[in-house]
C-alpha cells in the first residue's frame, strides 16, 4: 500500500500551466494537487478543506499576501502553519521580507520548471514532517 500523497492547494491563474502541474504530479505520484484559479477561489477552498500546504502564485499581489496573512491567523480549515511555496514572476517586485514574515518557505521564479516546483513542494513537506 502506498503512502498518502501530500494534499496541496495550487493557486495558479494560468489554466494550461495549472493543469500541466496537476497532471504531471498525479502521473508521478508525488503530490495530490487541488486547484484554484484565483485567490478568491482559494479562500473558499481553504475555508472548507484542510491542506498540508499551498503553492501560491503572487500575481494577484495584495490579495495573495492578504490570503497568506489570513492563513497565518488561523482563519481557515487549513492549519495556520501549513507550508507555503510562492511563485513570483512577470517583473513584479517581491517583498522578500514580508514573505519571510508570513513564513513562506520557498519562492520560485516564473517561468518555473514543473520538476523544480514538485521538488520544492515535496522537499518542504518532508522538512515539515514530524520525526518518526
Amino acid at each position: 500500500m502506498s503512502a498518502m500523497l501530500p494534499r496541496i492547494l495550487l493557486v495558479e491563474p494560468q489554466f494550461v500551466l495549472r493543469r500541466t502541474m496537476v497532471m504531471v504530479a498525479r502521473d508521478l505520484g508525488m503530490v495530490d494537487f487541488h486547484e484554484a484559479s484565483s485567490v478568491g477561489r482559494a479562500r473558499a477552498l481553504l475555508a472548507t478543506g484542510a491542506y498540508e500546504g499551498l503553492v501560491l502564485d503572487l500575481q494577484e499581489g495584495p490579495q495573495a499576501l492578504e490570503l497568506l496573512s489570513e492563513l497565518r491567523q488561523g482563519r481557515f480549515a487549513t492549519p495556520r502553519d501549513a507550508r507555503v511555496v510562492a511563485l513570483a514572476g512577470g517583473g513584479s517586485p517581491v517583498d522578500a521580507e514580508r514573505l519571510q514574515g508570513l513564513d513562506v518557505v520557498r519562492v520560485l521564479d516564473k517561468p518555473v520548471r514543473i520538476s523544480e516546483l514538485l521538488d520544492a513542494v515535496v522537499g518542504v513537506q518532508e522538512e515539515g514532517a514530524p520525526a518518526a
